[in-house]
């Protein structure tokens, strides 16, 4: 239950869809006032989306999320385990076409799989069940599954968690499979934007990983220049937008200790 109001809660509050339901109010308003009301609505509206189209907004809730975590100085000579969180493949896609299908750019799949090359020794844990609202009867975990073994991993070094449908739950289900033991060393793997929620569920289960950041979106130097697209502006704040609201959300519900978490001695 909890999932699914977090769904139709996001469903509402993303920047296109918000801006839209108050463009159509306002519009609304005008028509059944016959042009006395509705203005200030159709006119925010408007203004919003000028400032999203030009100004770096989106870009810039990404960079504060995505510097947050910077890549570790050096890694450990020994690794116990790779973590590496869902958000790459499309299961509907893939079982539909046999084959392991990407919504997203690769960054999280592609870091798992150069760092199990890495530790040849490590296993490697892909996280991640179906966490839509039409499930299709395939996890993305398993759907991942199949390309990794492509690139020429050992099945036998590879978990699948298949039942987590929300980053708090990769947090709590990966540890109940794993139940890692005191001094282990164990790296997780996934967006630079993303980071900061995952690392903060983890440690709300008491698992001490090592942020790996992939899948970088804004480059520091040039990102956060004025740009004239409705189209990345919208896209850059949907998905920044996704981030902040769920670190508030996962505050306010108790599944993490922190709301904007910063990294340890330890994580540097």
């Amino acid at each position: 239950m909890t999932f699914l109001f977090g769904k139709l809660v996001w469903a509402l509050l993303q920047p296109g869809n918000l801006l839209l339901l108050c463009l159509l109010g306002g519009i609304l308003r005008f028509a059944l006032s016959r042009g006395r009301r509705g203005k200030v609505l159709v006119g925010l509206s408007a203004v919003v989306l000028l400032l999203l189209a030009v100004a770096p907004i989106g870009p810039a809730m990404l960079l504060l999320l995505e510097t947050r975590f910077p890549r570790p100085v050096a890694l450990p000579d020994r690794v116990d385990g790779i973590i590496v969180l869902g958000g790459d493949v499309d299961p509907a896609l893939s079982l539909y076409y046999g084959e392991t299908m990407f919504a997203n750019p690769p960054g999280r799949v592609l870091g798992g799989i150069a760092l199990a090359r890495r530790y040849p020794d490590a296993k490697l844990v892909l996280v991640s069940g179906e966490g839509v609202f039409f499930p299709v009867g395939l996890s993305e975990a398993r759907a991942t599954r199949g390309f990794v073994v492509s690139e020429g991993i050992d099945p036998a070094r590879i978990l699948l968690e298949e039942r987590s449908r929300s980053t708090h739950e990769n947090a709590v289900y990966t540890k109940q499979m794993i139940r890692p033991s005191p001094g282990e060393a164990w790296i997780l793997v996934t967006s630079a934007y993303h980071m900061p929620r995952a690392v903060a569920c983890f440690a709300a289960v008491d698992w001490p990983v090592i942020p790996y950041p992939v899948d970088f979106r804004i480059d520091p130097r040039r990102g956060l220049r004025p740009n004239f697209s409705l189209l990345d502006g919208l896209s850059s704040s949907t998905l920044a937008g996704k981030e902040w609201v769920g670190l508030l959300g996962y505050r306010l519900m108790g599944w993490t200790r922190q709301l904007f978490p910063a990294p340890t001695a330890a994580q540097l």
